[in-house]
């Protein structure tokens, strides 16, 4: 029983890892004026878990040697990757909107 435990408390810091920055971006445009910046957020995190669980699937089938290493590695570089590419996206969807 503890053992499961660990993993849901490691699941639930790994998303919130994961879906933490993009949300964070999402607060500081919406503070800013962006009033919508939290309405496509629902698809970002999707298409975050998705590629995040593409990405540690396959390191494990290729058989890294610290799979933890890995999986946090992965999680981490795919978090802030989405939440610039969101930040990008959303300024310049508003920029071409002025």
């Amino acid at each position: 029983m503890p053992r499961l435990i660990l993993t849901l408390l490691a699941l639930a810091v790994l998303f919130c890892l994961l879906c933490g920055p993009v949300t964070w971006v999402a607060l500081r445009l919406w503070k800013r004026g962006d009033l919508e910046a939290f309405r496509p957020l629902r698809a970002v995190w999707i298409a975050q878990v998705a590629l995040a669980s593409a990405l540690v699937f396959g390191a494990d089938s290729l058989g890294l040697a610290n799979p933890m290493g890995s999986m946090v590695a992965i999680v981490f570089a795919v978090s802030l990757g989405g939440a610039a590419l969101y930040g990008l996206w959303r300024l310049l969807t508003r920029a071409a909107a002025h």
